[in-house]
């Protein structure tokens, strides 16, 4: 018996982290589905998060993404990539934990700047100058902490290691433990 039979594997963890590409990686490996909480919620609302944010408000989101993982969480053998503040609404946690594996994506404060820092989508880092947008990322990752690492199992992103790879030593990491 495999630690993801019957259940979902829900790759958590900070923005940036690379939790749909390495998800993605992993979903392919087991032969599952693969599930993006965010552009799950953007389809069903016809809008970008980025939008969702600026027009409805980080409430509102939050509200879409409780009804995503609830409707998520009631499917079973899926491999999903959650937003990174899903888990810390506790109604979410109950939902995911309760329904599956959880893995958390790390990486350190100066890779998710260099990340984030290319892209211009992330709403919470928007409009944030170079040191400004350190700060932010060092401030929510601190008051995340404690949510990520609930964790069932918690995996270092890094740029040495691709998605594909990084999937493959998880995949394998699991399964030395049957």
């Amino acid at each position: 018996m495999y630690p993801w039979d019957g259940k979902n594997v829900y790759f958590i963890g900070f923005m940036a982290t690379g939790k749909s590409r390495v998800g993605r990686e992993f979903a392919r490996l087991l032969g599952r589905p693969f599930i993006d909480s965010d552009a799950l919620i953007e389809e069903s609302v016809g809008m970008s998060i980025s939008d969702i944010f600026t027009m409805e408000g980080e409430s509102a989101f939050r509200q879409l993404e409780i009804k995503a993982v609830e409707e998520i969480s009631e499917k079973k053998n899926q491999v999903v990539a959650l937003g990174g503040g899903a888990v810390i609404n506790e109604i979410n946690w109950q939902k995911i934990s309760g329904s599956g594996l959880t893995i958390c994506l790390t990486a350190s404060a100066d890779l998710l700047y260099d990340r984030i820092s290319r892209k211009s989508h992330r709403p919470l880092m928007a409009n944030s100058s170079p040191a400004e947008l350190l700060t932010k990322i060092k401030s929510l990752l601190a008051q995340r902490e404690p949510y990520y690492t609930r964790a069932d199992y918690c995996f270092k992103s890094s740029s040495a290691l691709s998605p594909g790879k990084l999937a493959a030593k998880i995949y394998e990491q699991l399964l030395d433990e049957v």
